[in-house]
């Protein structure tokens, strides 16, 4: 009986992250309400307090949610057995890909940019910045990438393209328009990156058309 209602517990802690991860998504965190999120969620502001006493814990959980799944991404693209460069352009079509399509990370992207930090860091950046710096090392190691690159600086350059790119995207164009920017991010970049002579093969590799159906 007790596993059961564990599971009934975790089960409405979820459902409440996903609903206030919507109302964030159209909202920002400070428009969105809990008045809006306990009617989103069809619960109680009993069942809510119970799992989230604020706002801000409420806006905590949604990040970190959105910090699993993208950790997630990087996880599954960096077990394949492509190239180093190949797996941080994947990283950053699927990370786009999940932005439009997924309100977790929507809302966890948004909360990222709005939200005032004053003790810990969110983590999301970190991971993203430092799993693209330890791919570059290895696309330099490869000869992907030009040896005088700096893998930290164009780590950071990378996904702080990404996350601007979507924020101007999702401004002008609702997201319609992300994965053309983000496929126009990397054909500038690559002409910086990668040795001339490897250009063609290299490009011939991270070709659009030969992505996976999402």
């Amino acid at each position: 009986m007790r596993e059961v209602q564990q599971e009934r517990a975790i089960a409405t802690r979820q459902h409440i992250v996903e609903s206030a991860a919507a109302v964030f998504d159209t909202e920002g965190f400070a428009g969105a309400s809990l008045g809006r999120i306990v009617e989103r969620a069809g619960t109680t502001r009993g069942a809510l307090h119970f799992h989230f006493p604020t706002k801000d814990a409420l806006a905590t959980a949604v990040i970190n949610e959105h910090n699993s799944r993208m950790t997630a991404v990087v996880e599954s693209v960096t077990r394949g057995d492509t190239s180093a460069l190949e797996q941080i352009v994947e990283i950053s079509r699927t990370t786009a890909r999940m932005i439009d399509k997924d309100p977790v990370v929507r809302a966890g992207t948004r909360l990222l940019m709005e939200l005032t930090y004053t003790g810990d860091l969110p983590l999301a950046y970190r991971v993203w910045i430092d799993a693209c710096e330890d791919l570059f090392r290895r696309a330099v190691a490869d000869g992907d990438v030009l040896p005088t690159v700096s893998p930290q600086v164009v780590a950071y350059l990378v996904i702080s393209s990404l996350a601007g790119i979507q924020m101007v995207s999702s401004v002008l164009s609702g997201r319609s328009d992300l994965d053309q920017r983000v496929e126009e991010m990397w054909q500038v970049l690559l002409l910086g990156l990668v040795p001339p002579d490897r250009r063609r093969k290299v490009t011939g590799r991270l070709d659009p058309a030969r992505r996976e159906p999402a």
